[in-house]
């Protein structure tokens, strides 16, 4: 049966053990494009016969699955890849039904891991299970909604019959946003936001597909290096940013991502990154003649050795928690 683009539905959990699937999608995903297939891996038979021909066959040597995922970013839905990405999650009640979730980087290569089950309209359901985010982005223009992209590696996928549920979500748009630098962490409060007019936030983790004998799937997937980068576009108005490209001078950073809808107790959907020490990697300005000239600027995060730590992301939401406490 055919099915159109709108048809495809998506859900995502957070396993309790490692590589093993849930049985039912913790959050339905809304507004959001996803194309998770099948990837396989077949290597050429080289035996000769006296022949000319180069082969005379090929055979599946490894299977896995990989998921692209896009949409609106939602308070709630991101920190299932937040959750992932950096591996370790403190949640806190601020009452109300609201918690604020505070992810740092777990340095252990085995973060928790995550079950999708991708629904293509009536044509195919199946559940994944393994899931290890191998990057994720964050990009907000001025003329519209903030949304995220992100790449999933799935270990293998049965079939499954879930049927989708929708709750509240919460969504961003630019007004929603500030972009802050300074010397120190403590400056960041007090700081002015610069006029940004586009941002991307770039992570990348890596992801090892473990494969081992007896298996066409891996036997895990597992967190490598991590990395993560700045993209901004502003109108060129000083020479902070071009300095900082020329020298190696380094500040902190801080976008703030706040929603202005009360999701209890006056508290609002949010999402704050730190970034503990940043350098421009790459500056370049452009404009013509009839238009305003912009600068485009590059910033990488590195580890901060004083600080222990490269960033820090602090999630408010409706969600208790995304990691199931062992019993």
């Amino acid at each position: 049966m055919e099915f159109i683009g709108r048809q495809i539905e998506l859900g995502l959990a957070v396993e309790s053990v490692r590589g093993d699937a849930e049985t039912q999608a913790a959050k339905w995903v809304k507004n959001v494009t996803a194309s998770i297939i099948s990837k396989v891996e077949k290597v050429r038979d080289d035996g000769k016969r006296g022949r000319l021909e180069l082969q005379e066959g090929s055979r599946v040597v490894q299977k896995w699955y990989d998921g692209s995922l896009e949409g609106l970013l939602h308070a709630d839905v991101i920190g299932y890849l937040l959750t992932n990405l950096y591996g370790a999650d403190d949640p806190t009640s601020l009452g109300d039904s609201v918690y604020s979730h505070e992810f740092t980087l777990d340095q252990d290569i085995t973060h928790a891991t995550l079950t999708a089950i991708a629904k293509d309209g009536a044509v195919s359901q199946k559940i994944l299970n393994g899931g290890a985010v191998n990057s994720l982005s964050i990009s907000a223009a001025i003329d519209n909604y903030v949304r995220f992209a992100s790449e999933i590696i799935f270990l293998g996928a049965e079939d499954d019959t879930d049927s989708p549920t929708y709750d509240t979500e919460y969504d961003f748009i630019a007004k929603d946003i500030t972009v802050k630098f300074a010397d120190t962490e403590n400056g960041l409060a007090q700081a002015t936001a610069i006029k940004a007019k586009s941002i991307t936030i770039n992570w990348a983790a890596n992801v090892i597909r473990n494969h081992v004998f007896g298996a066409y799937a891996p036997d895990a997937n597992y967190n490598s290096g991590f990395g993560l980068e700045i993209e901004l576009t502003r109108d060129y108005t000083d020479d902070t940013f071009k300095d900082l490209w020329e020298g190696d001078g380094t500040e902190y950073a801080q976008i703030a991502i706040v929603g202005s809808q009360d999701i209890g107790g006056a508290n609002h959907p949010s999402l704050t990154l730190i970034l503990n020490k940043t350098q421009v990697t790459a500056w370049e300005r452009s404009g013509g003649a009839d238009e305003l000239v912009t600068e485009n600027v590059t910033l990488v995060a590195f580890f901060n050795e004083d600080d222990d730590e490269q960033s820090m992301l602090t999630l408010v939401n409706n969600t208790a928690v995304y990691i199931t406490p062992e019993s």
